[in-house]
């Protein structure tokens, strides 16, 4: 099946029908249009945008949210009452007042669009099986499909994300917690990345990574397989138990930090041979050495991190961070300076 033979992107889905046959179209209702009977509702990246808020009186909330945006000194020249349309129409979606102030006080671009403009592309995104906890952060993270010209990017994502087998519903949750993926005009480096997961995880835990850690899509291959090379071989935490965390939304810096401070503590030892080779054959002995789990390790606040697995203070904790940061510096100094110093040899010779 031809992707060229699609328009680009859509206005409205009468406008396909002198375009596409109806063979592609049954295709692409199937494969989108059921996205809409998902639950997004339930996805933790969209949760506090649909949390529901007491009902005020509508220009009482807009007034909060313009005061607020006022006060934080970056608005650019608008049109005031245009604005002020934009959040009521924002409103009526029930996101909460804060988030609101949040993504137009970080992105006041988006305020430079009519709400005609706003509402048009809301539609469209209704069609692309997008719900209403989902339109604020797409378009704070992809301003071009307020001008008009993120469509096509974004039909060719969904099919990726559709050719890979991510499931209806979870392809809206992907574009929604890495708006980036839309900044792509080709998807090949997302393939690539996708390409690059297959080398370590089964098609199922890439499928499931890519979903809980979208960013993989969009992360360097160099900085992923660190990370993956650093919980493998470092922690010999498998393929499988990094599918259970959101190990890879982390920086490296933040694994090491947390793995090292678990280690001098006492808490975390590097399993043996034969317990690695329980956890590969899936044998209930994985639980003998009382390690915490890796989603344990670095998916936890600095609060829980500290005072669940290593008995000290938060403040302990930072200064450790401080210490460990250092070091990561240093070698990474050392490493720089290594390779400068085997480029001056050549050189010399």
């Amino acid at each position: 099946m031809s992707v060229s033979s699609i328009a680009p992107y859509s206005r409205r889905l009468h406008c396909f029908s002198s375009l596409i046959n109806q063979k592609y179209m049954l295709f692409w209702r199937n494969t989108f249009s059921e996205a809409r009977k998902s639950i997004h509702s339930t996805s933790p990246g969209c949760r506090l945008y649909a949390k529901k808020v007491s009902q005020l009186d509508i220009e009482d909330q807009t007034d909060s949210v313009w005061t607020e945006l006022c006060h934080t000194n970056s608005l650019p020249v608008i049109d005031v009452q245009s604005c002020r349309e934009i959040i009521k129409f924002l409103l009526s979606f029930h996101y909460h007042t804060n988030h609101i102030v949040r993504e137009l006080s970080e992105n006041t671009v988006l305020l430079k669009f009519p709400v005609s403009r706003w509402k048009e592309t809301v539609s469209e995104l209704q069609w692309y099986g997008f719900q209403s906890p989902q339109f604020l952060p797409v378009l704070a993270g992809c301003h071009t499909l307020l001008h008009g010209t993120g469509w096509n990017n974004l039909h060719n994502v969904l099919l990726f994300l559709h050719s890979v087998n991510i499931p209806d519903g979870k392809r809206q949750q992907v574009v929604v917690r890495n708006p980036t993926v839309l900044l792509f005009d080709d998807t090949k480096p997302l393939m690539q990345s996708y390409s690059n997961l297959l080398k370590v995880f089964t098609k199922n835990e890439a499928q499931t990574l890519i979903t809980k850690c979208p960013n993989l899509l969009t992360d360097t291959v160099t900085e992923t397989n660190k990370k993956i090379n650093y919980v493998y071989t470092e922690m010999a935490i498998r393929p499988q138990e990094m599918t259970r965390s959101r190990v890879f939304e982390h920086s490296l810096a933040h694994i090491i930090t947390r793995h090292k401070f678990a280690e001098r503590a006492g808490v975390y030892k590097m399993p043996d041979r034969h317990e690695i080779a329980a956890k590969e054959m899936k044998l209930q002995t994985v639980t003998m050495s009382g390690n915490p789990s890796l989603s344990d390790l670095v998916d936890t606040s600095n609060s829980a991190f500290a005072h669940s697995f290593c008995s000290m203070t938060v403040p302990e904790y930072k200064a450790f961070v401080e210490m460990m940061m250092e070091e990561l510096h240093e070698e990474t100094e050392d490493d720089t300076d290594s390779d400068l110093s085997d480029s001056d040899s050549e050189h010399s010779e």
